[in-house]
C-alpha cells in the first residue's frame, strides 16, 4: 500500500535531528586526532604521515559514500535489499583489495616516494597507517547499507548514537594507546579511527538488522531496479559525481596560487571552509530525509519548506558568526588565526555565509532526483558545476586584480549556484505525482 500522507514538519525534524547529530560527532574525530598527534614526540612526521595515508585512501572511499543514498532510495522491498547487500559485498571487497594492492611495498614506494616525492620517514610511517585503512571500505559500505535502510524506514536515532559511540571510542583508544606507546603516531591514529568505525557499524548493524527483519516491506510503490546490475547502474552516476566533485579542491588551489596573496589565501581558505562545514554537514545529511520522505508533489512541497527553513536558519547562524566580536573570537582566540590570514578569512567568511542556502537547495534537488530514479541528472549537474568553476577561475586569473581567497569564494558560490539551477530545472520538469508511481 502506497503511503501518500504528506509528512509533517515535526516528523521531518524528528527524522533529521539524529542525522544532524551524527554529522556533528563524526567530523569531530579528525580535529581530535590531529590535536593528539601534534602532542606526540615527533608531531611533524605523525601529522604528515596520517594525512598522506588518509589522502591515498580517500579516492578509494569517496565513491562508496553514494551507496547510502542508493540504499535509502531503493530499500522498499526484500529483493532490492538483497541486491544492494550483494552489491555492497562487491564494492567493499573491491575497495579493500585495491587498497591492499597499493600497500604492496614496491608499488607503494613507486606511488608515494617516487611519484609524490614524500620523504622516506614520512612515507614509511604512512605505510603502516594505510594497511590499517585497508579495511575501511568494508566498514564504510556496510555502515551505509544499514544507515540507508533505517532512514528509509523512518528510524534514524541509532545513527546519531552510532556517531557518538564512534567519537567516544576514538578518544578512548587514543588516550589508552598513546599513554602506553607514544610512538608510531600515524599508525595509532589509523587504529583508533578504524576502531571507532567498527563500533559505529556495530551500533547500526544491531539496530538496523533487527528493524529490517521486523519491517520487510516499506509503504511505497514497487521499487526498481531489483537486480544487482540494475542497482549498480543506478549507483554508478552518483559514484562518478562524487569522483568529479573531488577535483574541485585542486582546481581552486591552482587558481589561488595564480592571483594576489597566494600564500595567505591558501591558509585562509580552509579556515573559512571549516567554519562553513559546521552548517554544511547537517545540510548534506538532510538529503537522506528528502529521499525517504518525498513521495509526490505535496510531500515535496512539505520537505521543501523544511529544508528552506533549515537552510535559512543555518545561514543566519553563519551570518551571526561573522559579526566582528564573534568572528574575532572564533578566528583569533579559538583558532589562532592572525595578521593577513585573519583579515582575508574574515572577509571571505562574510560571503561564504550564503553557502548554507545553496547547500540546502542542492540536497533538496539531489535527494528528489535520487528518489525519482534520475541519477544521471545529478551527474550532468555536477559537470555543469565543474565547467562553471573552471570558467570563473580562468576569468579571475586573467583579470588578475583579485586576492586568491576571494577568487576561490566567488568561484565556489558561482559554480554552486550554476549546479543548483541545473538541478532545479531538471526537477521542475518532472511530474512528481506520476514519476514514483511509475
Amino acid at each position: 500500500m502506497f503511503d501518500s500522507r504528506t509528512p509533517s514538519q515535526r516528523s521531518l525534524f524528528v527524522l533529521f535531528v539524529p542525522l544532524a547529530l551524527g554529522g556533528i560527532f563524526f567530523p569531530l574525530a579528525r580535529p581530535f586526532l590531529n590535536a593528539t598527534l601534534a602532542r606526540m614526540p615527533d608531531p611533524v612526521t605523525a601529522l604528515a604521515a596520517y594525512s598522506i595515508a588518509l589522502s591515498i585512501a580517500m579516492p578509494f572511499l569517496s565513491p562508496l559514500f553514494a551507496l547510502r543514498q542508493v540504499t535509502t532510495a531503493l530499500a522498499g522491498s526484500s529483493s532490492n535489499l538483497r541486491s544492494i547487500r550483494n552489491l555492497s559485498w562487491l564494492l567493499a571487497g573491491g575497495g579493500t583489495l585495491l587498497l591492499l594492492t597499493v600497500c604492496i611495498p614496491s608499488l607503494y614506494d613507486l606511488i608515494v616516494q617516487k611519484t609524490m616525492g614524500i620523504p622516506p620517514p614520512i612515507a614509511d610511517a604512512a605505510h603502516s597507517a594505510l594497511v590499517v585503512f585497508a579495511v575501511t571500505p568494508l566498514l564504510a559500505v556496510f555502515r551505509s547499507y544499514y544507515q540507508g535502510t533505517m532512514v528509509a524506514f523512518g528510524r534514524s536515532w541509532p545513527i546519531g548514537l552510532g556517531a557518538f559511540v564512534y567519537l567516544a571510542v576514538i578518544v578512548a583508544v587514543m588516550i589508552l594507546v598513546v599513554s602506553a606507546t607514544p610512538s608510531e603516531g600515524a599508525f595509532l591514529a589509523a587504529l583508533a579511527l578504524t576502531s571507532g568505525q567498527v563500533a559505529y557499524l556495530a551500533v547500526v548493524w544491531i539496530s538496523g538488522r533487527r528493524f529490517v527483519i521486523d519491517h520487510p516491506e516499506r509503504l511505497s510503490p514497487p521499487e526498481n531496479p531489483t537486480g544487482v546490475p540494475s542497482v549498480f547502474r543506478f549507483y554508478l552516476p552518483l559514484a562518478v559525481s562524487t569522483l568529479l566533485f573531488s577535483v574541485l579542491e585542486p582546481a581552486l588551489q591552482a587558481g589561488i596560487v595564480r592571483v594576489e596573496l597566494p600564500e595567505a589565501s591558501l591558509a585562509a581558505y580552509p579556515v573559512c571552509v571549516s567554519l562553513i562545514w559546521l552548517a554544511g554537514t547537517p545540510l548534506w545529511n538532510v538529503q537522506q530525509v528528502v529521499i525517504a520522505r518525498v513521495n509526490d508533489a505535496a510531500s515535496f512541497a512539505a520537505v521543501s519548506r523544511f529544508v528552506l527553513m533549515l537552510s535559512l536558519g543555518l545561514s543566519a547562524a553563519m551570518i551571526l558568526l561573522g559579526v566582528p566580536p564573534l568572528v574575532d573570537l572564533v578566528l583569533g582566540r579559538m583558532m589562532g588565526v592572525e595578521g593577513e590570514v585573519f583579515a582575508l578569512a574574515r572577509s571571505g567568511f562574510i560571503w561564504f555565509s550564503l553557502m548554507p542556502i545553496l547547500m540546502g537547495a542542492r540536497s533538496l534537488y539531489q535527494g528528489t532526483l535520487i528518489r525519482m530514479r534520475r541519477p544521471n541528472d545529478i551527474q550532468g549537474a555536477t559537470v555543469v558545476r565543474i565547467v562553471s568553476l573552471a570558467g570563473f577561475l580562468c576569468a579571475g586569473v586573467l583579470y588578475g586584480n583579485i586576492t586568491g581567497l576571494m577568487l576561490a569564494v566567488w568561484s565556489t558560490l558561482f559554480s554552486s549556484a550554476a549546479e543548483i539551477v541545473s538541478l532545479g530545472i531538471r526537477v521542475r520538469r518532472l511530474d512528481l505525482d506520476t514519476c514514483i508511481a511509475s
